[in-house]
């Protein structure tokens, strides 16, 4: 098996008890963790915002025992923008270049749902499956919840609000790409979210993909939080979209109890 070329130079620090090595990428921090025993085919995950934030319960650390890296670029700054996006694609292009398979499972918590979906309708040729978890999806959105994000997001995009209504800049106008790409879905939404308002988000994303074409599978808490996961992730790849719905909970936390169901989603979205 050929090795991923990590630059020797890169400083390093151990990150729960694993390598991380720190570079830049348009002077933007970054960073790449290295599973102690890789798999074959250098899959890899990707953490687009708040990736020191629940990574044992998003599956993270499962991820890199089970043999997959783990990546993350701070394009916080840009909201999602096209200079944003640019960054991230030189920073999987890097990634790629140094042996890291070409495609990414990406992970995207609130803001980092909206950076995810915002990259994978840019570039779907670049991204395998997307974990949501009670993600930011509308760049419109007039909620009280987002009244930093809306004004964030209009000065980075150079869009009023009432054009990013139905600009191609917003991910929910853009719900035929994730259908006709066939790149599968797991999203976590807490009904009681008041920071990221799923009627405004994930609902919208929901029912936009449906109305294209997606299959939408949805998740009881057997499925998900109970030991192997259930059967759902048995068959992960294709336009499907798998909702867990958790009722009681807020925006916090992100992330599973039981990460088998994750472990399950990301790792059979490869074995195609």
């Amino acid at each position: 098996m050929t090795k991923v070329a990590i630059p020797a130079e890169w400083p390093t620090d151990v990150w729960y008890g694993f390598t991380r090595h720190h570079f830049s990428v348009e002077g933007c921090a970054a960073w790449l963790v290295e599973p102690k025993f890789p798999c074959a085919d250098h899959r890899w995950t990707w953490c687009t915002q708040w990736a020191e934030a629940f990574v044992p319960r998003v599956g993270t650390v499962a991820l890199l025992e089970h043999g997959f890296y783990h990546a993350h670029v701070d394009v916080f700054k840009f909201k999602g923008s096209a200079t944003g996006l640019t960054v991230m694609r030189k920073f999987q292009e890097q990634l790629a270049a140094m042996g890291l398979a070409p495609k990414t499972n990406l992970i995207g918590m609130s803001w980092g749902g909206f950076f995810s979906l915002r990259y994978v309708t840019t570039y779907p040729e670049c991204v395998n499956a997307i974990y949501l978890d009670a993600p930011v999806c509308n760049a419109a959105d007039e909620h009280p919840s987002a009244a930093d994000r809306l004004p964030a997001i209009i000065e980075q995009f150079g869009e009023t609000q009432e054009q990013l209504v139905s600009s191609r800049s917003n991910p929910l106008n853009c719900a035929e790409v994730l259908t006709q790409t066939g790149i599968p879905i797991f999203a976590v939404i807490s009904g009681s979210d008041q920071a990221v308002f799923p009627p405004n988000n994930a609902d919208i994303l929901e029912q936009r993909l449906k109305a294209a074409g997606e299959e939408i599978v949805p998740l009881e808490y057997d499925d998900v939080e109970v030991g192997q996961g259930g059967k759902a992730f048995e068959t992960v790849c294709g336009a499907k979209m798998f909702v867990y719905r958790r009722g009681s909970y807020g925006h916090h936390p992100h992330g599973l109890e039981d990460v088998t169901a994750l472990l399950r989603f990301h790792w059979n979205s490869w074995e195609k």
